[in-house]
């Protein structure tokens, strides 16, 4: 085949892969927000891997406020856990909800709602260090993951960034400023030992809940949760009870 006629032959991909359609892809990121990598004058396989890329950014990523979801958060989550049980350090989870946020969309409207979300996600990005995962897990609750942070350290974050949400006048206009208060519930690893990350997101979120039973606006961390196990460590004792 000749190289005019190559040209002539080669036309946009109809699908990524065998059942996924270009278009649809396309569409899909259009609606996310996402630059329309159909509109960059490119096809075939650079188009294709633009879009594969795209779409993989937005499968772990909040289309809303551009944090990483629920999804790459658990991911996150018990990465992080085994890595602090390995180094024996300790890992901090919170679960931040903000309070009466339903009062935010039925007076303001749902783009007023947002507005507030993108605001709050902002903060939590800017006050965290570049090494903590900050997530949207969904709704209007975030969830945090501080490698190498202790219970102590935790909670002075915690409120710190309590205190700056607290202080934020959040403009929806040019006329109407909103603000708002969040609540956080912390959990935290035991040094050097390895955590269910499904128990230590079941702790934060009952600290949660308990922050809201004492009048939301506060942080609250109690107790770590439960140890577990390790292989390593059943092999050791076993050892023992065998002398």
């Amino acid at each position: 085949m000749s190289t005019l006629e190559s040209k002539k032959t080669s036309k946009k991909p109809e699908s990524l892969h065998e059942g996924v359609d270009l278009k649809e892809a396309l569409d899909l990121l259009r609606h996310a927000g996402y630059s329309d990598p159909d509109s960059e004058n490119v096809d075939g396989a650079k188009l294709l891997q633009r879009v594969v890329d795209s779409l993989c950014e937005l499968s772990m990523h909040d289309g809303l406020t551009g944090l990483s979801n629920a999804r790459y958060f658990r991911i996150a989550l018990e990465r992080e856990v085994q890595r602090a049980a390995r180094s024996g350090e300790t890992c901090s989870l919170f679960m931040l909800d903000l309070d009466h946020f339903k009062k935010v969309n039925d007076q303001r409207g749902h783009l007023a709602g947002n507005v507030v979300l993108e605001a709050v996600a902002n903060i939590l990005k800017e006050n965290l260090r570049p090494m903590d995962t900050v997530a949207r897990f969904g709704g209007e609750e975030f969830a945090m993951i501080l490698p190498n942070s202790s219970a102590e350290n935790a909670t002075k974050v915690a409120e710190r960034l309590r205190a700056k949400i607290a202080k934020v006048e959040i403009p929806i206009n040019e006329k109407t400023m909103v603000m708002v208060t969040v609540s956080i519930g912390i959990a935290c690893t035991l040094p050097g030992r390895q955590m269910d990350p499904r128990t230590l997101v079941a702790v934060a979120d009952k600290n949660l809940y308990h922050a809201k039973a004492l009048g939301r606006n506060c942080v609250w961390f109690e107790s770590s949760p439960p140890s577990v196990v390790t292989g390593e460590e059943k092999t050791e004792l076993f050892k023992k009870l065998r002398k």
